[in-house]
């Protein structure tokens, strides 16, 4: 063992003469700890909700949409789907669809959705509606039916603000334009009956969405031709690559036919600011660790101050500057890396076990610490990444190593003289 270990290790177990420096160690090296296990805890839900939420979001939403790239509609619909299908090797079904703005009206009940029409037999391939539809309006997950003639399912929380439930009607108003355009169009209403209500699990799509087949969708705008195909990908995460073999489908005079936007580009804003928040809330929990090393600053001015002695003595004996440097940075990396090992140990078990020790609390209190029917997860999403936590270790790290240069600076600086002088 190295010389300044040695003597580390001994400052480290050695008493005292002064208790509260040792109480002072001790509260270091648990405020490290405390702030990798915050850490670490934190990381893993932040992780888990962004995981949870893309996968919503790639079974709900297709993988990627097909458009004309002249900003128009599809006429021959069957040909593009066919031509999507053909376009790459990734591409595993694909399905016409079109968005049409109205408004619900159930009684005194007003909301305004997005209606998208589909081939209910294409879209089961490309999207899980199918599996997200529910008979009732409450928190049952059973099966409902896909919508047929005259019928329209609801998004979940277009159904509470309607009072919906399957089997009720509800008047759907478009605006459709006249025969010719010489005449202004106007709203128009229609009678449809709710054959299901849809659960997307994230309240987006479920306070804005509502589904029809694509011929009543096609009446409800009162024109022919889809806006666009939906794609579902063997492989999500290869979305940009099957993008630009789309769009680099021409026509006859070379010109693009098609503009594709791929799952995460649709979501793009969503998913930025869910990094941004997990960005923002590291730093904010880095300030624990922070805190901490502050501690491990002043232990170790309080450890210079009370060794004063000892570090003459080793300054006469011909231990350099150097050496005495070394030594209390080694002392204080023991400190930090001590409290950032009994983080991460606590802080890997406390997420893997969260649940259990959520259902725990709540049990004793009483007070439910994760409303499943609100965020639609049956327990709270954790996930435990490993490079999460070599992230955070190396911060821990970093932080603790720049706290003992100061004090392990002044302990080098000592002049043995001054320290020797009167004892």
């Amino acid at each position: 063992m190295r010389f300044e270990f040695f003597v580390a290790l001994r400052y480290l177990r050695g008493k005292r003469k002064n208790r509260f420096v040792s109480l002072i160690t001790i509260l270091s090296v648990a405020g490290v700890g405390v702030g990798v296990m915050a850490l670490i805890v934190v990381m893993s839900v932040m992780t888990g909700f962004d995981r949870a939420l893309m996968a919503s979001t790639i079974d709900f939403r297709s993988h990627l949409t097909v458009l004309p790239a002249d900003g128009g509609r599809f006429e021959d619909w069957r040909a593009v789907v066919k031509e999507v299908e053909g376009a790459s090797k990734y591409v595993e079904a694909a399905s016409p669809v079109i968005q049409v703005q109205g408004l619900l009206r159930k009684g005194k009940s007003l909301h305004g959705v997005f209606i998208n029409g589909m081939d209910v037999e294409l879209e089961q391939a490309v999207t899980n509606i199918a599996t997200n539809l529910t008979r009732e309006g409450g928190r049952t997950y059973s099966h409902g039916d896909l919508p047929g003639d005259r019928e329209i399912v609801l998004g979940y929380r277009v159904a509470q603000q309607l009072h919906a439930v399957v089997g009720s009607w509800v008047e759907v108003l478009t605006y459709r334009p006249q025969v010719g355009g010489l005449i202004p169009g106007r709203a128009r209403g229609i009678q449809m009956r709710v054959s299901g209500i849809s659960q997307a699990r994230m309240a987006d799509f479920d306070s804005l969405y509502a589904f029809v087949t694509l011929e009543w969708a096609e009446k409800l705008r009162g024109r022919k031709g889809v806006d666009a195909v939906h794609a579902r990908l063997t492989d999500p995460f290869v979305a940009d690559r099957v993008a630009k073999a789309i769009r680099a489908i021409r026509d006859e005079d070379g010109y693009p036919r098609y503009d594709a936007v791929t799952w995460f580009e649709e979501n793009a804003g969503f998913f930025g600011a869910l990094r941004q928040e997990k960005l923002v809330m590291f730093v904010i929990l880095a300030f624990i660790v922070l805190v901490a090393a502050f501690n491990i600053t002043s232990t170790l001015i309080m450890v210079v101050m009370e060794k004063r002695q000892d570090i003459g003595i080793l300054r006469t004996l011909g231990v350099s500057g150097p050496r005495i440097l070394y030594l209390f940075i080694i002392e204080g990396l023991f400190i930090g890396l001590g409290g950032t090992l009994g983080g991460v140990i606590v802080g890997t078990l406390l997420a893997y076990n969260l649940n259990p020790i959520a259902e725990f609390f709540a049990d004793i209190f009483d007070v439910p610490l994760f409303d499943t029917p609100f965020y639609f997860f049956d327990q709270i999403p954790v996930a435990v990444v490993p490079m999460d936590i070599f992230w955070i270790t190396l911060s821990a790290v970093v932080l603790t190593f720049l706290s003992t240069l100061y004090p392990a600076w002044s302990a080098a600086r000592l002049n043995p003289v001054d320290a020797l002088r009167y004892e």
